[in-house]
Formats: structure tokens, sequence, C-alpha cells
């Protein structure tokens, strides 16, 4: 199942994929520093990743404790949650691949 194009994300709104043929470090790391600038509240980061047909769908969101499970935007009783970026990749680049591993989802603090 494709992840939803267009959700709420608390509070807020997520305005879809960004289609990208290679996704790599450095979008993910923009996209976190972008989003830092108007939320100061979050101390960590989750990238998570989903394979659906020819895409690999990377979401990434901020949270606001290194102990709230990183989701779809939801309050976490620790801390907020806000989904900030989506992106709908043919490929990851090899520094990504190597990030994730065999896991689907990276924490950064």
């Amino acid at each position: 199942m494709a992840p939803d194009p267009d959700p709420g994300i608390d509070g807020g709104e997520f305005l879809g994929w960004r289609q990208v043929e290679t996704l790599g470090v450095a979008d993910v790391v923009m996209s976190i520093l972008e989003a830092r600038k108007e939320m100061p509240w979050a101390s960590a980061a989750a990238v998570s990743r989903q394979h659906h047909d020819n895409a690999i769908y990377v979401q990434v969101s901020l949270f606001e404790s290194a102990s709230a499970s990183p989701g779809t935007g939801s309050t976490h009783q620790d801390g907020r949650i806000q989904l900030i970026a989506g992106f709908a990749a043919r490929q990851l680049g090899e520094e990504l691949v190597t990030a994730f591993g065999d896991k689907d989802v990276i924490i950064l603090k």
C-alpha cells in the first residue's frame, strides 16, 4: 500500500511527496535543517523508508523527545512529532542505502 499522498500532519499541512530520481543524504539533511528553523523544540529526527511498486517512499519527521516514537505526526506522551518531508524516489543514493542498512528507520539524535 502506498503512503497517503497528502496527509494532514499534527495540525499542519503536508503538501505531498516530492518526486526525485535519486534521494541522497544531502536531501534529507537539508529538509531537517530547513524545518528546524521553524521547530526549535525538535531534539531528534527520524527517517523512514517504505518500498512500494517501483518507488521508495522516505518520510522525514522531527520529534521533541528522543524517547518519543516517530510515526505519522501524532503527539506522543513525551513530546510532539511532526512529519516535515516526504520523498518518492526511484532509488536511494549509496550513502543513504548504507545508512539504512537492513533497517527501515534511522533515528538521528
